[in-house]
């Protein structure tokens, strides 16, 4: 795991930061709420839209997620609340509650949530049994949270970093600005209103899974979970679990029929969703290439610690279409 250095035991403080910094104080000021003793943090750089640090602490392993996107209160707290209840459906993160019992606090005008720590690893090589266990729990997520709704904007959105960023003025070549900006023009053209849709995760990367023993364990950071049409979902395990992955074009073509065969025994496409299944996978590639765009110009413009991930490895995404 990446990570900058923060020990309690360190009489110096680190000047790095993620988006938010977090003294030593602050990080004992906020366990108190929590009634926990916190033995050593640290900051972790992965991920793209929030600040997260893991907590060692007299209980065990916590991560305190520390919330960027300027939302409301009672929007952040939706997705608490939907994650106590799909807990009993399938293994995800579970937030903590204060000694007041709450799941959500405020610090320093900043929303954060304490979430218990998942004994597991991110999954280093995608198999075929992982993409069966992908799918049935993707099939039960969006089963369960069929018409359920989030009532937030999600940030990964190709429509909101496409108007920010103005490619033209973006230092990357010019033939990656091209290809972007016709892909996007012939998927706006696509209407996904008619779908079936509830709760979606919307990040469901296999860094966002933990797996123990060759199994998976949880489905970890829900925060951008937003209600809109399922084959999002199931456009993102097939960009990112299958072709990012380069698997030849026979092996893809077989990995994409299992995960959806083991998506399907919990729950049936429509006829409308296998229509329009191509569109929704270049939209979650263009939300994705457009996301880590804007986040390189941030680092660069904050000095954030960020994992680096580059832009230009998902553009072979785009070669399907």
């Amino acid at each position: 795991m990446l990570k900058f250095r923060e020990k309690l035991k360190e009489e110096k403080e680190e000047d790095m930061a993620v988006y938010t910094y977090l003294s030593k104080e602050d990080i004992n000021n906020i366990a108190k709420e929590y009634d926990l003793v916190v033995y050593s943090f640290e900051g972790i750089p992965e991920g793209i839209l929030n600040s997260n640090y893991l907590l060692n602490t007299d209980r065990g392993r916590f991560i305190l997620r520390v919330l960027e996107g300027n939302r409301s209160f009672e929007s952040e707290k939706e997705e608490l609340d939907f994650l106590l209840e799909l807990n009993k459906i399938i293994p995800c993160t579970i937030p903590c509650e204060t000694k007041s019992g709450e799941t959500l606090i405020r610090y320093n005008n900043k929303l954060m949530s304490l979430f218990y720590y998942i004994d597991g690893e991110k999954i280093e090589k995608i198999t075929t049994d992982y993409l069966k266990e992908i799918g049935i729990l993707l099939g039960k997520l969006h089963k369960f949270s069929e018409n359920k709704v989030i009532s937030r904007k999600t940030r990964i959105d190709e429509n909101y970093y496409f108007k920010k960023l103005n490619l033209s003025s973006v230092n990357i070549p010019k033939g990656d600005i091209d290809e972007i900006s016709k892909l996007y023009n012939k998927l706006s053209k696509i209407d996904f209103t008619s779908l079936p849709q509830g709760i979606i995760h919307n990040d469901i990367f296999p860094d966002n899974v933990f797996v123990k023993d060759g199994k998976i364990v949880g489905i970890l950071d829900f925060n951008d979970a937003t209600t809109a049409p399922f084959i999002f979902d199931i456009g993102i395990v097939i960009n990112f679990w299958i072709r990012i992955k380069r698997f030849d074009s026979i092996q893809e073509r077989e990995c994409i029929k299992i995960f959806l065969d083991a998506y399907e025994s919990i729950r049936k496409l429509t006829s409308k969703e296998r229509e329009l299944l191509d569109m929704g996978i270049l939209k979650m590639a263009l939300a994705f290439i457009l996301v880590r765009i804007d986040r390189l110009i941030v680092r660069k413009e904050e000095n954030a610690l960020i994992e680096q991930k580059s832009y230009k490895e998902l553009m072979l995404l785009l070669k399907y279409f």
